[in-house]
């Protein structure tokens, strides 16, 4: 079973990770049957790291996984969306948020956590950022989708950003993100991974 299947049979194993993200350090409770459980994933961390925010910014994180990208940057930003396919992966989100004492800001609708397939559960609102560490085992299909759907939740200006491995068809996707947005951005190429922005104009 891979980790962008919906309900991931493998056997338990939680384990707790810490890491450094922006310069502010955070814990993570990881299983298996999710994305990068033993440790956080290096492109994630470089996305993050090239994220230009806004205190004003709503943001969507598509894939979320353990809750990563979303609880590094909660607190720069006006709201955070985070959804995954994979239900054990958004049940180990809500337990990071308390993990990193930021659970206040579900009372506060701050942080908004939902179980979906891509864009599935969360059209009700527009977009600043739609910020992705694509599932490249998904294959091609799966990272057009979410590029050209994200379209239509971006507010006007907003951007999205992907984090690709270069040697996993960064380039071909950073054409595919010229065709649909008419620009591309490549913001930074560092560890053999690439951090894609288009911005919905």
């Amino acid at each position: 079973m891979h980790y962008f299947s919906e309900n991931p049979e493998s056997a338990r194993n939680e384990t707790t990770i810490e890491g450094i993200i922006r310069n502010k350090k955070f814990t993570f409770k990881t299983d298996s049957g999710i994305f990068s459980p033993k440790k956080i994933d290096k492109g994630t961390k470089i996305l993050v790291e090239a994220l230009q925010l806004g205190k004003n910014y709503d943001i969507l994180d598509i894939g979320c996984g353990y809750g990563v990208v979303g609880i590094s940057i909660a607190n720069e930003v006006n709201s955070i969306t985070m959804t995954d396919i994979n239900n054990r992966a958004v049940n180990l989100a809500k337990k990071n948020l308390k993990l990193n004492n930021i659970d206040k800001y579900l009372e506060e609708d701050k942080i908004t956590i939902v179980q979906g397939n891509l864009y599935q559960n969360v059209k009700n609102k527009k977009y600043d950022l739609i910020i992705s560490n694509p599932p490249i085992k998904a294959g091609k299909d799966i990272i057009q989708q979410i590029i050209k759907d994200g379209k239509e939740i971006l507010k006007q200006n907003g951007s999205i950003w992907l984090v690709i491995q270069t040697k996993h068809g960064a380039k071909s996707i950073t054409k595919y993100m010229e065709e649909i947005y008419g620009n591309v951005e490549i913001i930074t190429i560092k560890g053999g991974f690439r951090v894609l922005k288009s911005v919905n104009k």
